[in-house]
């Protein structure tokens, strides 16, 4: 008498397959997601500059608030609106106006409260220039290659409130 099924090593080889599968999907899936979360920090972060730079040819100096730039915050985020250095929190993300003194616009992608990479932008009037560059935290590798994929040149270190260590790359 002849059966119709699986034997146990059908079953035991048809898991493995799809382990091996996964194992190779996975890391995949979540290049796709930062690469989708970092673009998304590169499209707000240039819209503010845009304005914090119409505003700096309009009055002389940057703006203190993110509310003098005439942008309303993306949705799910709001601002904290504390004179320069003040938050715009997001689920997910959060963008620093000009990380105090230094003049630049830096936005954080940091999933499970954990940050793992950031976009920063320099103002055309700082130490640096309309320069970008990608942070990594400084012990995540899958952050760091996510930064040299974008053709990022290592540059140093930064010390953050939300990145304590992170290496920068200079972006293209």
């Amino acid at each position: 008498m002849k059966t119709n099924g699986f034997t146990l090593i059908e079953l035991l080889v048809v898991v493995l397959i799809i382990g091996i599968l996964s194992a190779v999907a996975l890391p995949q899936y979540n290049r796709a997601v930062l690469k989708a979360r970092y673009s998304e920090l590169q499209t707000i972060i240039s819209a503010y500059k845009t304005a914090a730079e119409t505003y700096y040819m309009a009055n002389g100096s940057y703006p203190d608030y993110w509310t003098d730039m005439d942008l309303e915050p993306p949705s799910g985020c709001t601002a904290e609106d504390t004179r320069v250095g003040g938050y715009l929190y997001c689920r997910k993300k959060s963008f620093d106006l000009y990380n105090n003194h230094n003049k630049n616009l830096v936005g954080f992608y940091h999933p499970n409260n954990k940050t793992k990479a950031a976009y920063v932008q320099w103002l055309d009037v700082s130490e640096k220039p309309g320069r970008r560059e990608c942070w990594a935290v400084t012990g995540d590798e899958e952050a760091r290659a996510f930064c040299r994929s974008l053709n990022g040149v290592e540059t140093g270190a930064v010390s953050h409130t939300y990145c304590s260590r992170c290496t920068i790359y200079e972006l293209p």
